[in-house]
């Protein structure tokens, strides 16, 4: 079964977001697994309440979410691993240098997907062919204890790069 990681500081925001935005899209009867862990994570917390809030405005669930620390195995069992930030791609690339063709940021797997008409697996090959470059802009800001406004900029964001290519990934 294809799994995809997303990776954020504190597992509580972005990537728990993502986790279960991309499940959402890809529906029960998809092959692909979504996990996240944070390279810091407040292990076994909840989702930040104000993210549930945007999660579940978009038709997604946080039940049963409870963060985790990144660890090797999430790493080594996934097909894809996307950080919210450039530097949680360094972390990731720091331990493991030759997982470098499927590991990017959020948004710089975004740029690849969306040049390509590929669907499922193969969506993975063309983008790592294509390896775009990583961008100062790529960041997705960390929401955390920024208020409802940030919280809800942010799961707009992640939720717009995901509708971007999810579908075709799963499909």
């Amino acid at each position: 079964m294809p799994s995809l990681l997303f990776v954020c500081t504190g597992n509580i925001c972005r990537s728990a977001f993502a986790e279960r935005y991309a499940a959402r899209l890809a529906g029960p009867s998809s092959p692909w697994t979504f996990v996240s862990a944070g390279t810091q994570a407040l292990r076994g917390a909840a989702m930040d309440p104000l993210m549930v809030a945007e999660l579940q405005a978009r038709g997604g669930s946080a039940d049963g979410f409870v963060s985790r620390q990144l660890a090797p195995e999430l790493v080594q069992g996934a097909d894809l691993v996307l950080g919210m930030e450039r530097h949680h791609r360094t972390v990731v690339l720091d331990d493991f240098p030759a997982r470098l063709r499927s590991v990017y940021t959020l948004r710089q797997f975004g740029r690849g997907a969306r040049s390509t008409i590929a669907r499922g697996e193969d969506l993975l090959t063309e983008v790592a062919a294509l390896r775009p470059p990583s961008r100062s802009g790529d960041d997705v800001a960390d929401p955390f204890r920024r208020g409802e406004r940030a919280m809800a900029q942010i799961a707009e964001e992640i939720a717009a790069e995901l509708d971007a290519w999810v579908p075709r990934l799963v499909s």
